[in-house]
């Protein structure tokens, strides 16, 4: 992971008046094993995507501190996306391990795709530190939340490595796995695709995450003094998560913002 987190390469283009970032994504240099190490030569040659933002802040602070950096590097071959992540986290965690389950309530890291560009039934992927993962097809943001997890990436590998400063995550989707968001095939040189890396973290582990649960639990029955006390010991509790993005999406839409997604550009070398 060290030598991961080294170095980083990013441009941005002016885009529906907000500067997103471009990332080149090359070709792999030799063959991917999915295990969660981040070993091979391709991901030691290609470029990561650059710093990740905290889109709840917007003081100067907004950049993620060593604590919890994150970087991520994208390839490609003709049967399949790689896309790798590195979170630097003493204490990565998560207590949900059924697939599909609400794991952006807890650590994640996440991927979004959208290939064509029109911000509709785009694939969301996250995986947690214990290799847990949700794939989701959004129809669009804010919609179809009922549905979405019906959908699944077929052929999907995933593994987590972990290491006393963080874990890493290696992911490999078949194109042929993406036909619902009109993906037809591999991409060749020059295409461009709109896509959002992401990472949850949150401070605390399950101790905090129980309390913040059983606390939310008395909201609706609480008099309006008693839901004000109550909130603000769930903002103290929460006050160290961190919703990190590499291209930073609004705060009011989260990181479903299709407008914010990064570019993507399929290129054969580094």
């Amino acid at each position: 992971m060290k030598a991961f987190l080294v170095s980083f390469f990013v441009f941005s283009v002016l885009l529906a008046g907000q500067q997103v970032p471009v990332y080149r994504a090359a070709r792999t240099l030799d063959t991917l094993r999915i295990d969660g190490r981040l070993s091979e030569f391709t991901w030691a040659a290609l470029p990561r995507v650059g710093r990740f933002t905290n889109i709840r802040r917007t003081d100067g602070t907004a950049l993620a501190g060593a604590e919890s950096a994150t970087e991520a590097a994208i390839a490609w071959d003709d049967q399949n996306l790689y896309v790798a992540f590195a979170c630097h986290d003493t204490q990565p965690w998560g207590t949900m391990f059924e697939r599909d389950s609400r794991l952006w309530e807890q650590e994640v890291v996440e991927l979004f795709l959208d290939p064509d560009g029109d911000g509709k039934n785009y694939p969301e992927l996250e995986v947690t530190p214990h290799n847990v993962v949700v794939d989701l097809l959004i129809p669009a943001p804010r919609t179809g939340a009922g549905t979405a997890a019906k959908w699944d990436i077929k052929g999907l590998r995933t593994a987590v490595g972990k290491h006393a400063g963080g874990w890493t995550v290696e992911m490999a989707i078949p194109w042929a796995s993406l036909g619902a968001s009109g993906v037809t095939r591999a991409p060749t040189s020059g295409d461009r695709w709109r896509v959002g890396l992401y990472r949850i973290e949150r401070p605390g582990g399950p101790a905090v995450f129980e309390k913040v649960a059983k606390l939310r639990s008395r909201l609706a029955a609480a008099s309006e003094q008693e839901r004000k006390a109550i909130e603000s010991e769930i903002e103290l509790l929460t006050a160290g998560r961190q919703f990190l993005a590499w291209s930073p999406t609004r705060v009011e839409r989260g990181f479903h913002d299709p407008e914010r997604f990064g570019i993507v550009e399929f290129v054969l070398k580094p």
